[in-house]
């Protein structure tokens, strides 16, 4: 984690008491903009920062092409089409060129060792899947005339690398974020940055203290032969803890900076692990992620509305989708197929009849939680472990 470094208290302490010390609000504005850019240059260097900048640039100039286009023209939806495919390809090609054209060489025989050469890991931009999707929000809500384009190209540009929520979000939408800096940027009131600090304080324990003592635990538990249905449950309650406290951790850290800062970021995580089923867990879970994906790739999918089929189709797209986005590696698309399976399962269950006498019987909420937990937990083998691995530990699971 980029914030538990040395490098980076240092960086933000001597930013912060800075901060207080500019004048006024347009001054304090560009000051964070040039922090922000100091901080990705630091930790992506010139190969991790060049291909946003490109990125960014190019969407801010098609975005404003964009709108001056009638709205139901042919011409706008070309345009729109060109500017998705700016981030999208871009994300393609640094984040998942190795695992399809890996996965491709042995289906090609002798021909695979034409595109081998190709195969090989690019230097990664600095957070390329947060920015690719705060870059597909922005042009769709353009397109959809939701939101005018941003003509200040140094708001675009804090919009972009605003160093907070850089790396591991949450996820903005640009409208809510930018106007908080219509006038440019005031100095934070002392009540906020208290708040924001006791929350970054919070994020801190909950990485360092909580999440980091599970990930000894786990490695303790890996390395055992003789793993049984006991201790493969206790590896699945530790996967739970330590993606939750790590995760929640660092966006509360997050969130907590851009308090301190004066700026609102969204809010990521809601009790998940109190839901009472999968769907309730996704509306509690990763917020940021699990709303985008809703508004972005189900709805326009089609979402619910042409039939079960169609519906069973869209969530299994959408959640594979959104475990590939987690890592270029098959088992997260398998997880979130894992996923998908579990909200079709629940919307289905929610139609029958006796669902509704189901609820009404006083244990079932504790039930409902339990279950749900049960079915996430044993999701986390999925995320964390390639497919071989998962089979071995599920036979554990059942050797008592």
């Amino acid at each position: 984690m980029i914030f538990n470094t040395s490098w980076f208290l240092y960086f933000f302490v001597t930013f912060y008491v800075l901060l207080w010390l500019v004048p006024n609000r347009r001054l304090r504005f560009y000051y964070v903009l040039a922090a922000s850019a100091i901080f990705h240059y630091h930790f992506a260097g010139p190969a991790g920062i060049t291909p946003i900048i490109i990125m960014a640039v190019l969407v801010f100039f098609l975005a404003q092409w964009m709108d001056r286009l009638p709205h139901d023209g042919a011409s706008k939806k070309r345009v729109f089409t060109l500017a998705l495919l700016v981030p999208i390809l871009g994300l393609i090609f640094y984040k998942y060129r190795v695992l399809l054209l890996g996965s491709l060489i042995p289906c090609l025989g002798g021909f695979g060792q034409w595109i081998k050469p190709y195969a090989i890991q690019p230097a990664m931009p600095l957070a390329i899947s947060f920015f690719t999707f705060e870059f597909v929000h922005y042009l769709t809500d353009i397109y959809h005339g939701k939101g005018k384009p941003v003509s200040n190209p140094f708001k675009f540009a804090i919009f972009c690398i605003f160093f907070p929520s850089i790396v591991s979000g949450p996820i903005k939408r640009f409208e809510p974020f930018l106007k908080q800096l219509e006038n440019g940027l005031e100095r934070p009131l002392v009540q906020m940055a208290a708040l924001g600090l006791a929350q970054v304080l919070l994020g801190f324990f909950k990485k360092l203290v909580i999440a980091d003592n599970a990930t000894l635990l786990i490695h303790l538990l890996e390395k055992r032969t003789d793993l049984s249905f006991g201790p493969v449950c206790l590896l699945m309650s530790l996967l739970s803890i330590r993606i939750l406290f790590d995760f929640s951790g660092y966006s509360d850290i997050a969130i907590g900076l851009g308090r301190m800062i004066g700026l609102d970021l969204p809010q990521n995580f809601n009790f998940p692990y109190i839901a009472r089923n999968i769907t309730d867990f996704w509306r509690r879970w990763h917020m940021s992620l699990s709303s985008w994906i809703r508004d972005y790739i189900y709805i326009p999918m089609g979402g619910s509305r042409n039939g079960p089929l169609r519906k069973f189709i869209n969530l299994l797209t959408t959640m594979f989708i959104c475990g590939l986005w987690h890592g270029a590696n098959w088992h997260f698309g398998i997880w979130g197929i894992y996923h998908g399976l579990g909200l079709t399962l629940h919307h289905t269950w929610e139609k029958t009849p006796v669902r509704q006498k189901w609820a009404a019987w006083g244990p079932s909420r504790w039930i409902d939680i339990a279950l749900t937990n049960i079915f996430v937990a044993y999701g986390w083998l999925l995320f964390f472990y390639p497919m071989d691995e998962v089979a071995k530990i599920t036979r554990y699971l059942f050797r008592f």
